[in-house]
């Protein structure tokens, strides 16, 4: 299991005195100001996060923030999904029961 989000959110916080519901800030504190700290203060941040790996997640999980740097693709240009290996057979029963209401709508008339 992984770290959770919420002792990222505790240390930007207790180390970088960052609002912990600014989770754009905690980012960025990671990414700029954490490189910045003594190797002291940085081995003792990656051993209070390796202690918390695997601890089960918080109730209040922080909102999902898609960083405002990085565009979001377009529907466009996201890769194209391979259609699912057993869709094909039910796609294919879908139709044949869909040609046969119609077939038998028409008969109907």
């Amino acid at each position: 299991m992984a770290t959770p989000t919420a002792k990222f959110i505790e240390i930007a916080a207790r180390y970088g005195n960052v609002d912990p519901e600014d989770i754009e800030a905690v980012q960025r504190w990671f990414a700029e100001e954490l490189p910045k700290l003594s190797p002291s203060e940085l081995r003792r941040i990656f051993e209070e996060l390796q202690s918390a790996d695997g601890e089960r997640r918080a109730r209040r999980v922080a909102v999902r923030v898609y960083p405002e740097h990085a565009p979001l693709p377009s529907l466009s240009q996201s890769p194209a999904v391979e259609f699912p290996l057993l869709a094909g057979p039910w796609r294919q029963l879908h139709r044949r029961l869909l040609t046969r209401l119609l077939r038998g709508r028409a008969a109907d008339r």
